[in-house]
């Protein structure tokens, strides 16, 4: 009878706690005290450099939204003590890793939302990711802001729920492109290698450059698709040594740009790299490489410029630098994560509720000026797929061991090295 009686009490008071828990929690129609927002991200695992750095970038925006701090922002959130249009509600972000595997973000998305009750998701860096894990939040009407996948075919799929900030690899690629015709038109260049990762971000990025390549005048000579993660690509740099390329174009993940970049030095395979963004913009590829990753040209959001030039940019990096170290506030990963929980947060306060439609209906609204953000974007406005049409990047160059602004001619900060000196005198 005892041993009955005191599992009763158990539940009673697990029910109790639960109640209050969920009495804090954000459901449709209510006005909260907490909105939980779910953050997917690869925090384990090869990635992981990456994923944490978007959990750092987020959590500095929750402490905007939740504390006080004079710093411009939209309905200006960041003065008010919380999300003013539902009487201060904080935010809570609820993290999930994705270990950049598809089949656990899937899983984690479900979590957050059936089981921790997230009002709406935010991720997932990784394109073949964020595919599934986006699917899971569309059949339940629910939110997903993309900051960070660039796929083209995300915003393709027809989804009601589904919004991204981030420009999409077709911009990239224009960038690329961009970049490589006048490298055509200077430089005498005609045959291309694409050598791109086989998911679904290397893919899209493949498919295009085979698409374009013949409008601005280039050959593909080779076309690589690698298996992601690979840890041999040996045969492959020899490829592309043999056809003798003028120019390589690449989409790849940090471990593969680093991996091949070892074997093209290791085959003396000297030919310039034009890649989509990535690997070969992150602050780990020098690292591994010294002035061996001289030379390498990448489309990009960010320049370390912005510091200086750019307000919000400023800001947003001295705050992550003061809680995270210097490391932590550099690069496009954590503005880019800024300007994604930034537009979603500030559609939930104009909503002035959780309801997902009414959600829905304030991102369709979106009207952020480009002034109050940390990359030189013209804002954030989506259109009818959802995608944001006021993004750009521009193209860097490594000189020196520092990324430079090559291209647009009105963000340079360089001249171009071109053409590339031998390995040996990088």
């Amino acid at each position: 009878m005892m041993a009955s009686f005191r599992k009763i009490a158990l539940v009673l008071l697990l029910m109790s706690v639960l109640g209050m828990v969920l009495g804090e929690v954000a459901f449709a129609g209510d006005t909260p005290e907490i909105i939980r927002i779910g953050a997917l991200y690869p925090i384990t695992g090869p990635l992981s450099v990456t994923g944490i750095q978007f959990v750092q970038a987020l959590k500095v925006v929750q402490d905007l939204v939740n504390e006080s701090y004079d710093i411009d922002s939209p309905g200006d959130i960041f003065r008010s003590e919380g999300l003013p249009n539902l009487g201060g509600a904080k935010i809570q972000m609820i993290f999930g890793d994705t270990e950049a595997k598809p089949e656990v973000g899937k899983g984690e998305a479900e979590r957050l939302l059936t089981l921790e009750n997230c009002v709406a998701l935010i991720g997932c860096y990784n394109s073949s990711v964020t595919d599934p894990a986006s699917a899971v939040a569309e059949a339940m009407g629910i939110p997903f802001l993309d900051d960070s996948a660039t796929a083209p075919t995300l915003t393709e799929r027809g989804f009601k729920y589904f919004f991204r900030t981030t420009p999409t690899d077709v911009v990239h690629v224009e960038g690329m492109l961009e970049m490589s015709k006048y490298l055509k038109e200077n430089y005498g260049l005609s045959k291309v290698a694409i050598v791109c990762e086989d998911t679904l971000f290397g893919q899209d990025t493949a498919k295009l450059l085979v698409e374009k390549a013949p409008e601005i005048g280039y050959e593909v000579v080779v076309n690589i698709a690698y298996p992601h993660e690979a840890t041999d690509v040996d045969a492959e740099a020899l490829r592309v040594k043999r056809e003798n390329p003028d120019l390589i174009w690449a989409a790849m993940y940090i471990t593969d740009a680093i991996l091949y970049q070892k074997a093209f030095k290791k085959y003396d395979v000297a030919v310039p790299i034009v890649a989509n963004s990535t690997g070969h913009i992150r602050y780990e590829f020098q690292k591994s490489l010294d002035s061996d990753v001289n030379g390498v040209m990448a489309t990009q959001l960010w320049s370390d410029s912005l510091i200086e030039t750019n307000k919000m940019a400023s800001i947003f990096t001295g705050l992550l630098g003061d809680r995270y170290g210097e490391a932590a506030a550099m690069g496009n990963l954590p503005a880019r994560g800024f300007i994604g929980l930034l537009t979603l947060v500030d559609a939930i306060n104009r909503a002035g509720s959780t309801d997902p439609d009414a959600v829905r209906q304030a991102l369709v609204e979106t009207d952020i000026p480009g002034d109050l953000l940390p990359l030189p974007w013209q804002g954030v406005r989506f259109d009818e797929t959802g995608q944001n049409y006021l993004g750009r990047v521009v193209v860097i160059q490594w000189q020196n061991e520092q990324q430079k602004v090559v291209w647009p001619e009105e963000f340079a900060e360089a001249e171009l090295v071109f053409p590339l000196p031998p390995w040996d005198e990088r």
